[in-house]
């Protein structure tokens, strides 16, 4: 009863524009914040689509300690893990399972989704080293392609700016929970040969050590990243980024109800299991404007990038099964883009090529006999244009064509060489009507698709390959309003629509160890609703409050299978209700204190396609942190899930009987830090 007073209470506040507020990133002057979402930049309270934005400022008064940590309090997200951060999964619109594979996610608009099923690692991205994180719900296949049918997540770096500085962070906590950030940055104007000229630097490492809160559930990490920039007046930008990662990590593995009674929630079945990565990159991006100084056609962007990632796996639980990965990734983008008026109208144009290729070495060892090398070249071409057609009502076109070549080369005791081509062109049309700063009401309808993960055509377990699967495609119907007042209220209601086909699930009937198999249909709809508030502007104007923000957002969602064996089974481990809320207090001048809850909803374990077993219940976290703050000086301890919930962050059915693994969540934690700037 209590829980459903809870998601009563959310509901109720979100349509209470006196008490509500928005997803992190909007409480700002609208207008300040320069965002990506539409591969070139362009000021947030001029998008249609529900988009948000969490700007450094929240970032730091949070007290998540990962990217997805942060992402884990947004409008419509959903974060699961294997009981280790490193393991972490990013869902949007209720794909459960299938996330990691349809839902896109970059760094400085650098694709870091793995080709195979493990998704991108957010761990090789430290949380101090982020500016913003910008969060697109919904298919973004025209603009972006491969991978981006629930959503996008962009990650922007930091870059250099003004006077020489730098900082240096130490965090300590529970679990034997330890932490080292430093950091150095700047930036020079000068004159060379009569043109101002501007060079940013910025130098970035952490090192971050935990036990986890499970036996074998250990995390060591380490990150150095550098950020160079060069602008040659307003005609030629250069931006250099490069880093290195190197991570060792438990594999605590799921625990069945009787487990947990004889060993406890902490502990493991597989405490020799474990796992290793490392991951190197380097990205260029030019950004031309090559006209005479006073003919602007647009500019010219080229993004060249190369990334080697090496992975190794060791199962010990059922016998010796290791696995190393050397994927190897290159990948060019350019894009030519026009945002100025045409005619007295606003007028925005991009257009470009992707071209990524990938090689995916895999070898086996001790009881895997892998011996293999997959590789997925792919290109795409794209177009996207939004023309103001009448005063404040703008209309949107699209369109994308897409082709990928994958290659398996089998070195195993029967060898084989095949390949697979598969093609897709999809479009996209949207209108918006706006009706005053920041408020604006849209709808738009896009087509999507996703080329299937490496791992989906290669199973390791039975060494098969399966190439008569079918890519993933479908159509997204969305519509909603966005409403400003004064930049003090923000109320979003967006509800959408989907359906896919061929979407990729795991059939555990399909021969001895189960298979890939298409799905003929499967339909998302939903509703999100999200407001924000700053309320010392509305309420009270208390004197010793500084800054008083209240953030609280909800979202339904129905993912259900559509014909075929499954018909109207809803989709696993997609909770239908989620609802978050925060506060924000700066007080007493040098004070912060942030308070923050969720809310995740009932679903049912991974592989319970029919839905045969309870669901795994509902269940609220609270967070709070408390930070001082003094000249170059700051000070703060973080209570993490402060009223010791016990919940699941994973759970999976057997394919052979009613039995599930359960991966606990950790309880109560605590985290105190400084960070010390000079």
């Amino acid at each position: 009863m209590k829980k459903k007073l809870l998601v009563v209470w959310c509901i109720l506040g979100l349509f209470n524009v006196k008490v509500a507020a928005a997803a992190p990133g909007l409480l700002v002057d609208l207008g300040e914040i320069v965002v990506s979402s539409s591969r070139m930049a362009q000021l947030n309270y001029k998008l249609a689509s529900n988009i948000s934005v969490i700007t450094r400022e929240e970032i730091e008064a949070s007290n998540g300690k990962t990217v997805s940590d942060i992402l884990q309090q947004e409008l419509g997200v959903n974060i699961y893990d294997n009981s280790t951060p490193k393991t972490a999964i990013i869902d949007i619109r209720g794909f459960g399972d299938t996330a990691s594979r349809n839902v896109l996610v970059l760094v400085n608009d650098r694709k870091v989704n793995s080709i195979d099923i493990s998704g991108p690692d957010t761990m090789q991205i430290p949380l101090g080293e982020v500016e913003r994180i910008e969060i697109i719900r919904g298919a973004g296949s025209v603009l972006y392609g491969d991978n981006a049918v629930g959503g996008v997540v962009n990650i922007i770096t930091k870059k250099g700016k003004g006077k020489l500085k730098g900082s240096v962070e130490t965090k300590h906590g529970s679990y034997a929970t330890s932490i080292q950030q430093a950091e150095v940055s700047g930036s020079k104007s000068f004159q060379w040969l009569g043109l101002p000229q501007d060079v940013s630097y910025l130098f970035y490492s952490s090192y971050s050590d935990t036990d986890g809160y499970r036996t074998n559930s250990n995390v060591l990490a380490k990150d150095y990243n550098t950020r160079l920039g060069y602008e040659m007046s307003d005609k030629l930008g250069i931006d250099l980024n490069f880093g290195w990662h190197e991570d060792d990590y438990g594999l605590p593995g799921g625990l069945t109800a009787a487990e947990i009674r004889s060993l406890g929630r902490r502990g493991s079945t597989a405490p020799k299991d474990f796992a290793n990565t490392k991951d190197r990159y380097v990205q260029l991006v030019l950004d031309v404007k090559p006209w005479p100084e006073d003919f602007d056609l647009g500019n010219l962007v080229l993004d060249f990038s190369y990334r080697n990632r090496d992975t190794y796996a060791s199962f010990q639980e059922f016998g010796l099964f290791d696995t190393k990965r050397m994927i190897d990734s290159y990948s060019l983008n350019s894009k030519y883009i026009f945002n100025k008026e045409l005619f007295n109208r606003e007028f925005r144009f991009v257009t470009g090529m992707d071209f990524y290729d990938t090689d995916n070495d895999i070898l086996g060892s001790q009881g895997n006999t892998d011996d293999l090398t997959i590789s997925k070249r792919e290109w795409g071409l794209y177009a996207n244009t939004e023309y103001e057609v009448l005063n404040n009502l703008y209309a949107n076109l699209g369109t994308r064509w897409q082709t990928a070549e994958y290659t398996f080369d089998q070195r195993q005791t029967t060898r084989g060489y095949n390949t697979n081509t598969p093609k897709e062109s999809v479009n996209s049309f949207g209108m918006k009507y706006e009706y005053g700063k920041g408020s604006n009401v849209f709808m738009n309808v896009q087509q999507t698709f996703r080329f299937l993960a490496t791992d989906e055509w290669y199973d390791s377990f039975s060494g098969t390959l399966n190439l008569d699967l079918k890519q993933q495609t479908g159509i997204q119907y969305e519509v909603g309003v966005k409403h400003n007042i004064k930049d003090i209220h923000e109320l979003t209601v967006t509800p959408y629509w989907m359906d896919l086909r061929n979407e990729i699930f795991f059939n555990p009937s399909s021969g001895f160890f189960g298979s890939n198999d298409n799905y003929p249909k499967t339909r998302r709809r939903g509703i999100e609703v999200g407001t924000r508030t700053d309320l010392k502007k509305t309420i009270w104007d208390v004197e010793f409050l500084d800054k008083w923000e209240l953030a609280t957002n909800y979202s339904f969602q129905d993912p259900r299978f559509i014909d075929g064996a499954n018909n109207d089974k809803l989709i696993p481990f997609a909770p239908e209700h989620q609802a978050s809320f925060g506060f924000n207090f700066d007080f007493l001048k040098h004070y912060s204190l942030s308070l923050g809850g969720r809310y995740v909803g009932s679903h049912y374990a991974i592989n319970d396609t029919l839905n045969v077993t309870p669901r795994e219940k509902a269940y609220y976290v609270m967070d709070s942190k408390l930070s001082f703050h003094h000249n170059n000086l700051e000070v703060f301890a973080a209570w993490n899930n402060m009223f010791n919930k016990m919940y699941n962050s994973y759970t999976v059915k057997s394919t052979s009987s009613t039995t599930k693994d359960y991966y606990p969540a950790a309880g109560t934690n605590f985290l105190i830090g400084t960070k010390l700037q000079f």
